[in-house]
């Protein structure tokens, strides 16, 4: 004969409190929307070197690198592929150096390019330049610096065109990391004049800048420890006319930054670096002192990019907040929760850039696989960010 338990009131409604608490310290929040870990088929390989940036106007993706070849074809340091069909197009710009990063303008007329190069697009241009994004040719704007342009962004008209990087000379005056050029002329800025440094002697530079979408303050980052002459550990804020250090100082930015970008409301910045293996990071935009949350990565952190829900990584890890991630990771905007995204990329680098739409997130690196497929150093992630 069966035996049937019955539990008394009292003691049921307890257990179903106990299992709700465990059930909620067990599981994790709700999920944000992620692009599918499945890569998109048929996307351009680039066939050797590295690809540092890449960029999204409309359907193309714009890569750049240290690369000569993509899709069996000669493309120096610059390709652009169609980002539904992944065809390689005949956007040829021919760099004769290396390209570090990539930005659209705001209109989405010119794709601005800084590197190393003394070429590209058909002209002499010394490590900036704007090209066309259809044909490739250089624009007429020419500014120049004396050493490597790591980053590039704009004002969020697009009036002014922001440089960072290793130089501490533009148009031949002293200019330590950064610069503004007017978008039009080409003309170094009088009035914005910040200083950079690590101390006398030191090497310094600039690896990443975003501005607030309020076009009030650039945000940027790299290795340096001073800014306007008061300390700054690898990342900081100042005025985007005339360069006034912000109070924004990240208290958890010990050692190089990688890549920094601000949220669309404007309410979070987001670093991804180095030190004790790496780090993703959240800062309000304002003082912003000790992280809203911090992750920690085994490996450095090269590329953040984000939604309204999700912060994409990519880089040298193959860890992140303990669990397995193959160089490649997704946390929510929210608390900096691991989601379940792993798609996983190979080699010992890993991604170095990466890029965001309302459809797409992309990689760079030196990769050749990702999600367990084939793809030679940029792949393709589709879906809803």
């Amino acid at each position: 004969m069966a035996v049937r338990t019955r539990l008394f009131p009292a003691l049921a409604l307890l257990l179903a409190v106990a299992s709700a608490v465990a059930l909620s310290v067990a599981l994790p929040g709700p999920a944000g929307a992620v692009v599918s870990a499945n890569p998109d088929d048929g996307t351009c390989d680039v066939n050797n070197g590295r690809v540092n940036a890449v960029v999204y106007l409309g359907g193309t993706a714009y890569l750049g690198g240290s690369f000569t070849q993509v899709d069996g074809t000669t493309r120096n340091r610059l390709a652009a592929c169609d980002a539904a069909t992944g065809n390689l197009l005949s956007w040829n710009p021919n760099a004769n150096g290396v390209v570090f990063t990539l930005k659209v303008s705001p209109a989405g007329t010119r794709v601005y390019v800084g590197g190393d190069f003394s070429a590209v697009g058909g002209a002499a241009r010394a490590r900036v330049a704007a090209l066309h994004p259809t044909s490739g040719s250089a624009f007429g704007w020419s500014p120049y610096a004396n050493n490597s342009v790591k980053s590039v962004t704009t004002s969020t008209t697009g009036s002014t065109v922001y440089v960072g990087g290793d130089f501490d000379s533009a148009e031949g005056a002293g200019r330590r990391h950064l610069a503004a050029f007017n978008a039009t002329s080409g003309a170094l800025s009088t009035t914005f004049k910040p200083t950079v440094s690590n101390g006398t002697g030191n090497f310094a530079t600039v690896l990443a800048m975003a501005v607030s979408p309020n076009n009030q303050t650039l945000y940027f980052a790299g290795d340096f420890a001073l800014v306007n002459g008061s300390s700054r550990r690898n990342a900081a804020a100042v005025s985007t006319g005339v360069a006034t250090l912000r109070a924004w100082s990240p208290a958890s930015t010990a050692d190089v930054v990688g890549d920094l970008t601000v949220s669309a409301s404007g309410n979070t910045v987001f670093t991804g670096g180095r030190g004790g293996g790496g780090y993703v990071q959240a800062y309000g935009p304002n003082v912003g002192g000790t992280p809203v949350w911090n992750v920690a990565t085994n490996g450095d952190v090269e590329a953040v990019v984000v939604s309204s829900s999700t912060v994409y990584a990519g880089g040298h890890f193959t860890q992140v907040a303990g669990q397995n991630r193959g160089h490649l990771a997704a946390l929510r905007t929210s608390g900096g929760g691991l989601n379940a995204w792993n798609p996983g990329a190979n080699g010992v680098f890993g991604a170095f850039g990466a890029a965001i739409t309302g459809s797409r997130v992309a990689f760079g690196g030196e990769f050749t696989q990702a999600g367990s497929e084939a793809h030679q150093r940029f792949v393709q992630f589709s879906g809803t960010p």
